[in-house]
């Protein structure tokens, strides 16, 4: 079941790749960005989160915390992210926080230009195509969401296909219009869902 704006924040708890347990309340007072991404060597994941890691700046000025989920279990998520990354990646292998958030899967995910010129890109950057390490199954969707710092679930992307993850101005911008950060002057024009 979808989580809808206004609702209160699942808390969850799950294991960061430093072996920390981290949970929700761990970001209490901070606005927060959840992202949910399928498994720890999905290419298109994996260009999507070094976006994030290059413009990790432009979060931390406004003020909003990140947190990666991926459904492989820490020891891959681990053996998959070689940099430091500047905010939590949690694993959550048996999907428990993926249920609560509802995020969804469908085979069709795959079936989209954006995902195949994505998936391009990342193996021109040199991803891996992660075809025989795609623990939890290869077929989950993307998904964003925006909590502020009362818990509150103030912005909700669930993505059509794979490759359909909010970029930082996208979040940035939904961030903004939900009074959570302050707004750019100049954002483009995007579809808040």
């Amino acid at each position: 079941m979808r989580i809808e704006i206004g609702n209160k924040a699942p808390s969850f708890r799950a294991e960061s790749l430093s072996g920390e347990t981290v949970s929700l309340e761990d970001y209490k007072n901070q606005n927060v960005l959840i992202k949910f991404y399928r498994f720890a060597t999905c290419p298109v994941c994996n260009l999507h989160l070094r976006s994030f890691v290059r413009q990790y700046d432009e979060l931390a000025k406004a003020g909003l915390s990140v947190v990666v989920i991926f459904h492989s279990p820490k020891w891959r998520t681990e053996k998959n992210m070689q940099e430091h990354l500047p905010f939590e990646i949690l694993s959550d292998p048996d999907k428990k926080v993926f249920k609560r958030y509802g995020v969804e899967k469908s085979m069709m995910g795959m079936f989209s230009f954006a995902v195949w010129r994505d998936y391009y890109l990342a193996l021109r950057a040199g991803f891996s195509t992660g075809m025989f390490s795609h623990d939890g199954g290869m077929f989950g969707h993307p998904a964003d969401m925006l909590v502020d710092k009362d818990g509150i679930i103030r912005y909700v992307h669930y993505g059509k296909d794979y490759a359909d993850s909010l970029t930082v101005d996208q979040a940035l911008e939904a961030a903004g219009k939900a009074g959570m950060v302050p707004q750019k002057e100049a954002f483009s024009t995007i579809a808040i869902a």
